[in-house]
């Protein structure tokens, strides 16, 4: 029962309207007027209508203890700006300055108040009885002076809307700011589940003990209904009516519902799964205390710590960062004393560090309603001015762009990180997918380290293509009447894919280079020897193009070595035909030689068995044993070697001297002469002998030309 009655203030009684806020407090009006005076754009003299007091290079507000307050009045100097000629044309048409002599330096805080007036139909506010502040007198004389002057001021404005044509008066505005504004009042509220002090189920337990239904969708979302993200599974979403309720609910007091917009909880639930165990993340840019509690939050689950940079942040912002963790019960938050970019490679503090999530000021194009995110997430006021317009200017871009280069380059710097996450809330190329390439191709990495490379996709569908998966190395929500737009960039250390070669291009390769010789077996030949028919099948049947360069680098291979072979032999003629111009006494030598060298290569071939062979190579050796056999054994006494019984005789003189090519060629061709006549008649007789069975002995008596060939072998 405690339950129940604990959570049934989170349904709205039907007698309250979200639209009966209470009025801007005094202070308020003062910081507003403030900011107004300082984002104003200035005008030409010949277009200004109204002349304001001199700005001033800083924004000063007055102080204030209270961040609601200054939330309220950026928000009312946001919609000043908006409307800001239109409020200005009132003023003149009614006269209301002319015959109210207002001050120039009180202009700026009566614009503001005259904003707020026509937005509540100018009717007057309703002030309650205890007020906290001290009431400023110049505040509530120019409220007098309003009402007195109401009437004329609703006739000036219904003069406007009959000049222009409006149906309302967000009909003056631009079709980029019109169209934001109006999405801005259908967009659904988003709150994420502290996960340290209790669960998502526990908390749609206790929703639904307190009247509230859950559904599946997002729009069947409403006032009695919520329903839970599709892409952040710690989040819930709820209708922008219950925003008030649950402010005041029990869940935000004790912390266990955390409420923020979805284009911060997207960041950082695409940092999840990049999450390693033991190991720290460290956050860069600017960001919230509630950002900075949720990161760590997730982190706590790997057993990781959180890094914050306190030099990038202000005493506020620390001193606000330092009580929500105290709060929450979050300890594993650590703030360093030094600056992201004087941070150390090497610092024992990041000595765990392996992930850097980077959130950098953007132009906050892709948020309907920039104020609040911009205020809490320590945003740049000064694009409120371009974004009251709907776009923003390029000057303000450059040195957006500039700083969030920087923050992406030095994150990119440090060697045991191993991702880096960009987020930002911008729609424009030039801060997101365009500064991510262009930054990428400028950072120089280490030999031994891998480069960061785009890894997608952020949040993978298991409905999505191959193609679609590749496509989407980036996410980008896009501004809807269901959520805030938002861009995330994933980029981790990795190999080149398109340099990463398969295994068998390796093998191939490897091939090709002689390295596997010998360990894998021959291909038969028919498989070599193949048709140009074949081939054009193999091919046809989704050959790879690797093992045809692999083919036509080993037939180079192959032309080479021919080539080479080809230049040794001319080589080797060329110095022979020298050497027989210097030594004709060593050319035969050497040509037989090289003649004998080549003849090894060769294959032997057995020759036919001739009597001409037989004469002049090797002698008839089994006819002359068997021959020897049948002689007596005093005609065997007397045989002799043929050394000893061929007298040596002599030979004609020539008249070619000694050494001479010509002289030796002639005698060795008519000693060879002398024997082969000789022989074919010993032969003769010996093959008669042996066919007619006698013991007759053949005898060879020597020449003169068989004794001197003797000698010479």
């Amino acid at each position: 029962m405690e339950e129940k009655e604990t959570f049934t203030s989170l349904i709205l009684p039907p007698a309250i309207h979200i639209s009966d806020a209470p009025p801007p407090s005094d202070l308020t009006y003062l910081q507003a007027a403030a900011i107004f005076h300082y984002l104003r754009r200035d005008k030409p003299l010949n277009h200004q209508l109204v002349h304001y007091g001199k700005k001033t290079d800083k924004l000063s507000l007055p102080e204030s203890g209270d961040k609601s307050t200054t939330q309220h009045a950026l928000r009312l100097a946001f919609s000043t700006l908006k409307y800001e000629d239109l409020l200005e044309e009132m003023m003149m048409d009614s006269r209301f300055l002319a015959s109210q002599h207002i001050p120039n330096d009180l202009l700026p805080l009566a614009m503001v108040m005259l904003c707020n007036f026509q937005e509540q139909k100018f009717l007057p506010c309703q002030r309650s009885g205890i007020e906290k502040e001290e009431p400023q007198q110049e505040v509530r004389d120019l409220e007098n002076r309003l009402h007195k002057c109401k009437t004329k001021l609703a006739a000036s404005l219904a003069r406007s809307r009959v000049k222009h044509g409006l149906q309302s008066v967000s009909g003056i505005l631009s079709e980029p700011v019109r169209s934001k504004q109006h999405i801005a009042r259908l967009l659904p509220l988003y709150a994420w589940v502290n996960t340290l002090s209790s669960s998502v189920k526990e908390v749609c337990k206790e929703l639904e003990l307190s009247g509230l239904s859950k559904v599946d969708n997002v729009v069947d979302v409403s006032e009695s209904t919520f329903s839970r993200d599709p892409l952040c599974c710690d989040t819930l979403i709820f209708s922008q009516k219950l925003h008030a309720p649950l402010k005041r609910s029990q869940l935000t007091a004790t912390h266990k519902l955390m409420i923020q917009d979805r284009s911060v909880c997207v960041a950082v639930s695409a940092l999840r799964p990049l999450l390693f165990d033991n190991a720290d993340v460290l956050m860069a840019g600017s960001f919230s205390a509630l950002t900075a509690a949720h990161v760590a939050i997730m982190v706590a689950a790997r057993s990781g710590g959180v890094l914050v940079c306190g030099a990038d942040h202000t005493s506020s912002q620390l001193e606000d960062m330092h009580k929500l963790l105290k709060e929450m019960d979050i300890k594993n938050v650590r703030i360093l004393s030094e600056a992201f970019f004087s941070l150390g490679q090497w610092d024992a503090a990041i000595e765990r560090l392996k992930v850097i999530m980077v959130l950098p000021q953007c132009s906050s194009s892709g948020l309907s309603d920039p104020v609040d995110t911009i205020h809490c997430e320590s945003g740049d006021w000064n694009l409120l001015q371009d974004l009251s317009r709907g776009f923003v200017s390029q000057s303000n871009l450059n040195k957006l762009t500039a700083q969030q280069a920087r923050l992406l380059t030095n994150a990119l710097t440090f060697p045991q990180v191993e991702t880096v996450l960009y987020c930002t809330r911008s729609v424009y190329k030039e801060e997101n997918e365009q500064l991510v390439h262009r930054v990428l191709e400028k950072t120089h990495t280490p030999s031994k380290l891998l480069p960061f490379r785009l890894k997608g996709p952020i949040f993978p569908d298991d409905t999505q293509s191959e193609d679609a998966i590749k496509a989407s190395m980036f996410f980008r929500l896009g501004s809807s009447q269901v959520t805030n737009g938002c861009f995330v960039a994933r980029l981790s250390r990795q190999a080149d894919p398109t340099k990463v070669k398969t295994v068998q291009e390796v093998l191939a390769r490897a091939a090709a280079k002689g390295i596997l010789d010998g360990l894998f077996p021959a291909q038969p030949k028919e498989k070599k020897e193949k048709s140009t028919n074949d081939l054009e099948g193999d091919s046809e049947q989704g050959k790879d193009q690797s093992e045809a360069e692999v083919k036509g680098k080993k037939e180079e291979e192959k032309g080479g070595q021919r080539k080479r072979k080809k230049r040794r032999k001319r080589k080797i003629k060329a110095k022979q035909s020298k050497m027989v111009t210097k030594h004709p006494s060593m050319s035969h030598k050497k040509k037989t030689h090289y003649r004998k060298r080549t003849v090894k290569n060769k294959a032997r071939t057995i020759p036919r068995l001739t009597l001409k062979l037989i004469s002049s190579t090797k002698p008839f050796n089994h006819v002359f044993l068997a021959a020897a056999k049948s002689e007596t054994p005093t005609a065997s006494a007397k045989k002799q070697p043929t050394a000893a019984i061929r007298p040596a005789t002599k030979t004609q003189p020539t008249t070619s001297k000694p050494g001479d090519p010509v002289r030796s060629y002639m005698e060795e061709m008519s000693a060879t002469e002398a024997l082969e006549s000789e022989d074919v008649l010993v032969s003769s007789q010996a093959c008669s002998s042996l066919s007619s069975g006698s013991g007759m002995s053949v005898q060879r008596t020597p020449t003169t030309a068989s004794l001197q060939h003797a000698q010479s072998i």
